[in-house]
């Protein structure tokens, strides 16, 4: 199969703290270069290439009696925002499908992976609410399938087409305060951990709840009998324990931090409210981020404009840096208004906002990744750059995984997405093939992400 190689031409890459105006050379499914340009800085660039300008050059040789090709094609960015692809720690489902539905199939799950692209997510964690042992029976074994083979074609770069899997699953209780359930089912809420507590319920003993079946992120009420044990042995075995629906106090977060626990679920919602003689988690948040990864904590943050005031966001923020942006989406994401479901409970929906059926409890969120980048800049008054580190580098950083998935580096994976100033999604790029376009009648998308066909020509593309 020949070789194909993709040069993004005057794009402004994440580096160094700030915007940096590059070339990148994507050779088939790794970036393979990146140059630096000038000292441009981002806004001022004033490029003689028109934004989707377009050519393809077709390199043959003859080495003894093996013949090669090599196709460049090369797209002029014009000054527009390369970035690593978005990274969604907490996706409870979308586009008509709930990860937490024992009737799901794998097809289901694939069909929400191909559409995230278009929101510049490519790499996310199926998220499931608390679940009966019947739903976690069904659901783990069928996702943890999925997850075992895009881990596998990560390692030979060759996931295609779809946002991957690899990061793994995120179980989103049921070891929660029933105070603080939210929108879980009471039934199913467990006020307690033993020894057995973790392998009881979801049917997969804890050393191999990683390695084996493919969980990497489980959300607990720390202040529950048996916790600190639980998060400690999680911890061990490679799962990242995020505490949440919760009753907790500050000390009770400084111990699970000090237990291993480095993320904070969905900052605000479904816990303690702060008081100024018992802050609650949002005190762990005065603990600046440490030199020592290890003791660093994270919080997520739902940046719809819903689930947390505008200045509540930019309150966290100016606490903290470590703020990672989740969408906390249900089945309704990129559905519109109407009646879903979110695991066995009814949900509505009606002018972007999800309740449970007859309250006033929110059900998750139906925001798209990019809509809640846009939001949490608009709301914080941050850069460009710290928008989109918080939907790349600090979800990536929390799961140990930095340098593979949230930079673009020589021998990086090519997942990326091109931005415009506004943060809106014109491209994403899976395995160095554009998979997503907001102009389907862009030439790239058309020779380079749909075909191998090598056709010389040079286009401009209207926009």
């Amino acid at each position: 199969m020949p070789s194909t190689t993709i040069l993004l031409k005057n794009c402004f890459v994440p580096r160094d703290g700030s915007l940096r105006h590059c070339h990148v050379t994507i050779q088939d499914t790794l970036v393979s270069k990146v140059e630096i340009i000038s000292g441009a800085t981002y806004g001022s660039f004033n490029g003689v290439g028109k934004f989707g300008e377009y050519c393809v050059v077709i390199d043959d040789f003859r080495d003894g009696e093996n013949r090669s090709s090599t196709k460049v094609s090369v797209f002029e960015c014009a000054g527009r925002i390369l970035s690593p692809g978005f990274i969604d720690i907490q996706l409870n489902g979308a586009f008509g499908v709930d990860f937490s539905n024992p009737e799901i199939k794998k097809d289901d799950v694939l069909a929400v992976a191909n559409k995230l692209t278009r929101h510049g997510v490519t790499h996310f964690c199926p998220t499931l609410i608390s679940s009966s042992k019947r739903t976690y029976g069904k659901i783990i074994p069928l996702i943890g399938k999925i997850v075992s083979m895009d881990k596998s074609c990560s390692k030979r770069s060759s996931i295609s087409g779809r946002a991957s899997l690899e990061l793994g699953m995120h179980l989103e209780g049921p070891f929660f305060a029933s105070s603080k359930r939210g929108a879980h089912a009471a039934d199913f809420i467990c006020d307690h951990l033993d020894d057995h507590s973790l392998e009881s319920i979801y049917g997969v003993e804890v050393e191999g709840l990683f390695s084996k079946a493919g969980v990497s992120i489980i959300t607990l009420a720390p202040e529950l009998p048996g916790a600190m044990d639980r998060i400690s042995l999680l911890s061990k075995h490679g799962v990242t324990t995020s505490i949440g629906h919760t009753e907790a106090k500050l000390q009770d977060g400084i111990t699970a931090n000090q237990c291993g626990a480095r993320l904070i679920t969905h900052l605000f919602n479904a816990m303690r409210p702060f008081h100024h003689r018992e802050p609650g988690l949002l005190g762990l948040l005065q603990q600046h981020e440490s030199d020592d990864e290890s003791n660093s904590i994270y919080y997520s943050i739902i940046a719809d404009g819903l689930h947390s005031h505008p200045a509540s966001v930019k309150m966290a923020y100016a606490l903290s840096k470590s703020i990672i942006l989740v969408t906390d989406a249900m089945s309704a994401m990129g559905l519109g208004d109407g009646e879903h479901s979110l695991g066995s409970e009814d949900v509505t929906v009606k002018n972007k906002r999800a309740v449970i059926r007859g309250t006033d409890t929110l059900a998750g969120s139906v925001a798209s990744m990019d809509y809640c980048v846009r939001s949490f800049k608009k709301y914080t008054g941050c850069s460009h750059y710290e928008a989109i580190r918080a939907a790349t580098v600090n979800p990536a950083k929390v799961l140990g995984l930095e340098s593979k998935l949230a930079s673009v580096e020589e021998g990086s994976a090519a997942n990326l997405v091109i931005l415009d100033d506004g943060l809106n999604v014109l491209r994403t790029l899976v395995g160095g093939r554009i998979v997503y376009s907001n102009n389907e009648k862009c030439p790239a998308y058309r020779e380079h992400g749909r075909t191998r066909l090598v056709v010389p020509s040079k286009r401009k593309e209207s926009t």
